[in-house]
This record gives C-alpha cells, sequence and structure tokens, in this order.
C-alpha cells in the first residue's frame, strides 16, 4: 500500500513501504536511539524526523519528542524498554 499525503500547497509525498525513504528514515531514527520496532512505526508515519531530531538536540528524550511531533489522527506509539536503554 502506498501512502499519499498533499500538502498545502499541492505537494504529493508518496511513501511506500520498503522505500529508500521509508528506509532512510528507519535507520535515523536508530542512530538517534530509536529501537528497531519505534525507529520503523516513527519512520511510517508522517512526523518530520528532523523536527524530532530538533527536538533531541534541544534537550528532550525521543519519546517526548514523539510525543511531540507524532500525527494527531493516529494512537500515541508507546517504545520499548530497549530504547529507554540507548538513551
Amino acid at each position: 500500500m502506498i501512502k499519499t499525503t498533499a500538502s498545502m500547497d499541492d505537494t504529493v509525498i508518496i511513501r511506500a513501504p520498503g522505500s529508500e525513504e521509508i528506509k532512510w528514515r528507519t535507520r535515523r531514527m536508530v542512530s538517534l536511539g530509536a529501537d528497531a520496532e519505534f525507529a520503523a512505526k516513527i519512520a511510517d508515519s508522517d512526523a518530520d524526523v528532523h523536527d524530532i531530531e530538533r527536538l533531541l538536540k534541544a534537550g528532550c528524550t525521543l519519546e517526548l519528542a514523539w510525543t511531540i511531533v507524532r500525527p494527531v489522527d493516529k494512537p500515541p506509539i508507546v517504545a520499548s524498554a530497549a530504547a529507554d536503554d540507548a538513551g
């Protein structure tokens, strides 16, 4: 299934499962301290990875950054204990 999102300026963002974008987003989240499962969930969301990075640099935990940027139409994703151990 391909996820498409239209933004206010009519730009269409397409995220296909297994796409290079999803793989990059997952790797980036792992490099920021997320375990593989949590990283994959964030990568598959509409959250802006760069916003998460900025919040981490500002001192937020990964879980707090995710709570702030996660899409509001989806239930929260709870990070596993492995993510807590990484930070």
